[in-house]
């Protein structure tokens, strides 16, 4: 086995400490895996790829399975690593990486009787694929391939081969010991490990689902006739690109540090139906905008109808008034409109 550890350099990657502040006081790691094959049963792992914070700062370490023999030893190395982290982020590793290790595990239990310790139920498992494809529609995506998103993200990787294409170079290297060969080999699973904290802008997106910001100014403004109310927001942290998305005449836009999230208005009669009470409602006058659900519970909601999936919240004090409730708006606004679920 071959250990490469490279330093990483921070300045690079505007968002590489945002998951602390996701996952506050937790250890994180992150890892992607190089495989002869995609069955674990007729193939093998021959690189392993960590981004690891060693004394603070953050190391892209790569194990490398030099003579075609190292398999279980890198396996091990990383799981002694993992059992020392409480956070794990991957590329596609619920689908394909974790199971894979797993596997080998097993296999390499039962036919070489070499045990190795599973620590993958001890840390919280992050999948990037899975985070990013729900803002596929948003971010204008043709796939959410990693070299895509990170064109996406003005990422230009020097590595132009795709994993299954070095598959037959590293097996040539087992025979030649190329250092052409292994330079090839290296540099892509050290450029996706890389990739991964370029990838890290997209949490960006995803802390605004979770309140990530504060509330800047609200107000109203007219679009084509149609009254809208305005929610100005202060990101906590900077969009890698300018985002805009609509649906159902409501919409977010977001470049930098700021976004505006707009709502059409309703003026009129709405009805307000006792919990519990079956039919039972109270009229109510005013002025609303839509909830889409129930995503307030602390004041009440509107619907047209009984059976109307779509409620509204009065623009009264109790919610104007409360930067709580502006905030747990936004967020869900955020939320649904970004990962285009934002449906009547």
């Amino acid at each position: 086995m071959q250990i490469i550890t490279e330093k990483v350099n921070d300045s690079l990657f505007p968002h590489i400490n945002i998951l602390d502040s996701i996952y506050p006081d937790k250890r994180i790691m992150m890892f992607d895996i190089e495989t002869t094959g995609l069955s674990p049963d007729r193939s093998f792992i021959y690189l392993i790829g960590m981004n690891l914070k060693i004394d603070g700062e953050w190391n892209i370490v790569l194990l490398f399975n030099d003579d075609g023999k190292s398999e279980p030893e890198i396996i091990r190395y990383f799981q002694e690593t993992l059992s020392n982290h409480d956070v794990l982020v991957e590329f596609n590793g619920d689908s394909f990486d974790i199971n894979f290790v797993k596997r080998r595990m097993h296999i390499i239990s039962t036919k070489l009787d070499i045990t190795i310790p599973d620590h993958f139920d001890e840390v919280k498992p992050v999948d990037l694929m899975k985070l990013i494809r729900p803002y596929k529609f948003a971010l204008g995506l043709p796939n959410i391939k990693q070299k895509t998103i990170e064109r996406y993200l003005g990422v230009d990787r020097e590595d132009k081969y795709n994993g299954g294409q070095l598959i037959d170079v590293y097996l040539s290297f087992l025979t030649d010991k190329s250092e052409y060969s292994k330079k090839l080999v290296l540099q892509h699973n050290r450029d996706d490990m890389e990739g991964m904290l370029y990838l890290l802008d997209i949490f960006a997106i995803e802390a605004l689902s979770s309140g990530h910001f504060s509330i800047k100014n609200i107000g109203t403004t007219t679009d084509a006739g149609i009254l809208k109310f305005i929610l100005e927001l202060q990101l906590d942290n900077k969009l890698p690109r300018r985002i805009f998305s609509s649906s159902n005449g409501i919409s977010f836009d977001g470049d930098g540090t700021t976004a505006l999230i707009k709502a059409p208005i309703t003026s009129g009669t709405l009805n307000y139906y006792y919990p519990g009470a079956g039919k039972a409602f109270e009229e109510k006058e005013g002025y609303f905008v839509p909830a889409l659900n129930a995503i307030l519970t602390t004041i009440p909601q509107y619907k047209k109808e009984y059976k109307d999936k779509l409620t509204y919240i009065e623009m009264c004090d109790s919610f104007l008034g409360s930067e709580e409730c502006l905030i747990s708006y936004a967020s869900e606004m955020c939320r649904l409109i970004l990962k285009n679920l934002c449906k009547k």
